[in-house]
């Protein structure tokens, strides 16, 4: 049986969007920067104010988190994965805190997050709370990803996938196409790649 194991930040949820707008509105970033977190997180980086991008993330993760996006496709067919009876998890790495800023509960922003997109929605997703895993360190994360019996993993970060034993599939969610140069890591261009990326696996 499948147990396919889920990436939260930037993998089931798109913060590009939110990320633009925010700085921009704010006259934090130029006009010509890439509307992308990382183009918006460059550009202040670059500029020696990469405090105020710990700042606008903590809020972005927390107080904005209803603003962001679904990943194009994912809602979609993690209803097919369902279908096929697939068990799905969540297993992510994220702080109860931001690093810096007012204290969001994150965890609880998440929670908010998936529940306004209809992940427990009974009719729907009924995405099962208990197999939601919100760790504080990437440790825990792959201590609970290899404990609970994960067969394939997703996760937008390659540094993350390198520390998962390669027995579990694992699977790496990049939009822009690139190749991974991890031996034996997929590259997930789509969401509507994977049930058939999961069949053959």
């Amino acid at each position: 049986m499948i147990k396919l194991g889920l990436d939260f930040d930037n993998t089931l949820i798109d913060y590009d969007e939110v990320f633009y707008e925010i700085a921009s509105d704010r006259n934090l970033i130029p006009k010509n920067v890439g509307k992308t977190k990382v183009e918006v997180r460059k550009y202040l980086k670059d500029t020696g104010q990469e405090r105020l991008f710990t700042l606008l993330q903590g809020e972005v993760y927390g107080s904005k988190i209803n603003l962001a996006k679904q990943s194009k496709g994912m809602f979609e067919t993690l209803n097919i994965l369902k279908e096929q009876k697939i068990e799905l998890f969540i297993v992510s790495h994220k702080t109860l805190y931001p690093y810096a800023g007012p204290k969001y509960d994150l965890h609880q922003s998440a929670l908010k997050w998936l529940t306004l997109n209809d992940f427990f929605d009974t009719n729907l997703l009924n995405f099962k709370k208990e197999n939601i895993f919100f760790e504080l360190t990437i440790e825990k994360k792959i201590k609970r990803i290899e404990s609970i019996g994960i067969t394939h993993y997703i996760d937008d970060l390659t540094k993350i996938l390198e520390l998962i034993t390669p027995s579990i599939r694992r699977i790496h969610y990049n939009p822009q196409g690139t190749i991974s140069n991890i031996k034996d890591v997929i590259t997930l261009r789509s969401w509507e790649e994977l049930p058939k990326f999961l069949k053959g696996s």
